[in-house]
């Protein structure tokens, strides 16, 4: 039953169209956040309340097939001064892993962060962002030939600097693992004029790819450098590191963002799942080995 259920997830994510399968893409990512929202309300913010959604992550994760797993970190503060006087940063990323079919894979990092800003549901920042990570992930799996090891991985305290996706980058750069690239989608669920317009902030050797993708879906997209999301994390340390959201810089992001409005009735779910499947349609280009 679950091997027919992630077939018929990979023709969802994968149909071109406005069919019926697209419209089941469009059904399970609003349920999903909608669970994903209740079960956290009112916020992502709190200990607790990260604590609570790393729980309900690595249950969905479970659920959907996947083996997750619970990597926890420290971290100092900005100041070393500060670390006199109040403890260090400290917070659990959720992880699961996808192993390549065949030996010395090298790695790819799938990435959305799963807190929020303090009284805020999160559901465009950026439930949308795990929902279209959990769908790409999921689609991954059920690919007969992997030539890449996927780590799909959901960060946490994005909000409060992006605390989570640098340790987690660390983790892996002092563990010698061998990282191709870092994806990841951080707020895509908002589109109010409906020209469907994404952004992208990608390194010279991936934009091409997204830009065709973006192409052949006739959805206008336009290159950024953003400073503020996970992917910066990989970035910094010499990565290709991959973010497509929705369009800031054309005005046309969400008015929710960081405030208690931010809700699962608020987005655009057709527009999330169309930048689902584009991002999907990339990776399976690499992890197929049709691309490198």
């Amino acid at each position: 039953m679950f091997l027919r259920f992630v077939v018929c997830l990979v023709v969802v994510l994968c149909a071109a169209g406005p069919t019926g399968a697209q419209e089941a893409l469009v059904d399970s990512q609003r349920d999903f956040i909608v669970r994903f929202q209740a079960a956290t309300e009112p916020a992502r913010s709190s200990i607790r309340e990260r604590a609570a959604a790393a729980d309900f992550l690595m249950a969905e994760l479970g659920r959907r097939g996947l083996t997750a797993e619970r990597k926890p970190y420290r971290a100092p503060n900005i100041h070393p001064l500060l670390d006199l006087i109040m403890p260090p940063f400290s917070g659990v990323n959720v992880t699961a892993t996808i192993p390549a079919t065949r030996n010395d894979a090298p790695v790819v990092i799938l990435g959305a962060h799963y807190d929020s800003e303090a009284g805020s549901p999160g559901a465009d920042d950026n439930a949308s962002g795990v929902a279209a990570m959990l769908g790409i992930a999921e689609a991954i799996a059920a690919e007969p030939r992997r030539d890449y090891t996927v780590i799909l991985v959901f960060f946490d305290q994005e909000e409060e600097g992006k605390i989570g996706s640098a340790a987690f980058a660390r983790q892996l750069v002092n563990a010698g693992e061998d990282i191709h690239s870092m994806h990841s989608i951080d707020m895509a669920g908002w589109d109010s004029d409906g020209d469907r317009a994404i952004e992208i902030d990608a390194p010279d050797s991936w934009y091409p790819r997204y830009e065709r993708a973006a192409r052949q879906m006739d959805v206008p997209i336009t290159r950024v450098t953003y400073d503020s999301s996970d992917h910066v994390s990989f970035r910094d340390r010499g990565i290709d590191a991959i973010c497509l959201g929705e369009a800031f810089r054309l005005r046309d992001s969400s008015p929710h963002r960081h405030r208690s409005t931010d809700t699962a009735d608020t987005l655009n779910h057709t527009y999330l799942a169309r930048n689902t499947r584009l991002m999907l349609g990339v990776l399976l280009g690499l992890i197929r080995g049709e691309v490198s």
